[in-house]
């Protein structure tokens, strides 16, 4: 949208003759070009989470980022060569046919590490210092500089209890990091608008603050915030209902789509049949789904139940059968999680939740992959994807 500002003198009007006033007009005329153009959702619109690298105690994003700036001791580190696995990583993930990295900057996540990399907190939150954001722009820039797009999730403080502090946080981080390599922002973690009053009230208060911005750069980014796999279908359409009436504004639906319902060795029609009847309840907010997570879980040893890789691929089938072959419709697909996300040096650590991570370790600094990153990628980088499910599997 062009808006056009002339300034001239009535008088002028008056005198001159219409072709010389059209003349003035032009030479008057200043221009300016909103810049807040909406992502494709098209192709290609398939990111990854990258949060880990071999391990949740050692090489996930925090420490990762630290010494990724001042090199493999930081945050007490014991091990060598993350810059050459963190590159490496990023390589892996572009040739999958990936274009899109998803980053998460929370307040937790440093107030977790500050023991371990030496952090005060009164540097991280409200305002994060320029030192850590220097740190953040090299990841940031590394990530630009392999081609990749980027999702940076922003997440505040617990329980949602101080929205204004979480906004100075946020803007601390947009004004101090390179956005032109940030093509999406994401609001909040796990937040249930039609599920909990106070996780509204938060939203309702902070993603209007950013939509808009006095400051013409923060106002021009993408953003959405980050919601949560909704169990009930009941509450799926209060949520797509919620959203519509209080931000009818929004280029996209958030979405996550986890499902672990089905036992274990189901067909992954079974899958696409399970998340079909979600995906009819988001359509009806008649908006592309920018399905901000997706995944499964494999099984720990302590769990009765076990998952195995061959039912992640499963649900990996069923998904993309559901969203792109079956009655396609119009999305992005954002998979948690590259990386290796267990404990791998304190193992006990490991809980139900540990084991998304689509990397099962490193070799020569070069990530291990699994089958059901195969899967991924395949369906990322294979035109008839879905004539080869529906035809061969």
């Amino acid at each position: 949208m062009k808006k056009i500002f002339v300034l001239f003198y009535k008088k002028s009007i008056n005198r001159c003759s219409l072709t010389l006033c059209m003349f003035l007009l032009c030479a008057f005329a200043v221009q300016s070009e909103e810049v807040n153009v909406l992502p494709s959702v098209t192709q290609p619109a398939k990111g990854v989470n990258f949060f880990y690298l071999n391990g949740r105690d050692q090489e996930d994003f925090v420490q990762v980022a630290e010494k990724l700036f001042y090199g493999d001791n930081a945050c007490k580190g014991v091990r060598n060569d993350i810059t050459e696995r963190f590159d490496n990583s990023l390589k892996a993930i572009k040739a999958a046919g990936f274009e899109w990295v998803r980053l998460l900057v929370s307040k937790d996540f440093y107030n977790i590490y500050a023991p371990r990399c030496g952090f005060s907190m009164d540097e991280i939150y409200p305002v994060l210092a320029d030192k850590h954001l220097s740190v953040l722009t090299k990841l940031i820039e590394k990530v630009a500089a392999h081609g990749l797009k980027i999702e940076l999730v922003l997440s505040g403080t617990k329980w949602f209890a101080d929205p204004e502090n979480d906004v100075r946080f946020f803007e601390s981080i947009l004004f101090g990091i390179p956005l032109e390599h940030v093509d999406m922002v994401i609001l909040g973690g796990d937040v249930q608008p039609s599920n909990a009053k106070y996780q509204a009230d938060w939203l309702l208060q902070v993603l209007p603050h950013f939509l808009n911005h006095k400051n013409a750069d923060v106002a021009s980014q993408n953003y959405l915030f980050d919601t949560v796999t909704y169990r009930h279908k009941d509450q799926a359409l209060a949520y797509v209902e919620w959203v519509k009436k209080h931000f009818p504004q929004l280029g996209y639906l958030p979405v996550n789509l986890y499902n672990r319902t089905l036992p274990p060795s189901s067909n992954w029609r079974d899958y696409s049949i399970a998340l079909a009847e979600f995906i009819a309840i988001y359509k009806q907010a008649e908006l592309p789904l920018w399905i901000d997570e997706y995944g499964f879980r494999l099984s720990n040893e302590s769990e009765s139940i076990q998952y195995t890789e061959a039912d992640r691929v499963a649900y990996l089938k069923g998904f993309y059968h559901a969203l792109s072959c079956e009655n396609a419709i119009t999305a992005a697909y954002f998979i948690w999680t590259a990386g290796n996300d267990r404990h791998v040096s304190f193992p006990d650590k490991d809980t139900n939740r540990t084991p998304f991570g689509l990397f099962s370790g490193y070799e020569n600094n070069k990530p291990i992959t699994t089958p059901a990153w195969d899967e991924v990628a395949l369906f990322n980088t294979t035109s008839s994807y879905c004539d080869q499910l529906i035809d061969i599997r």
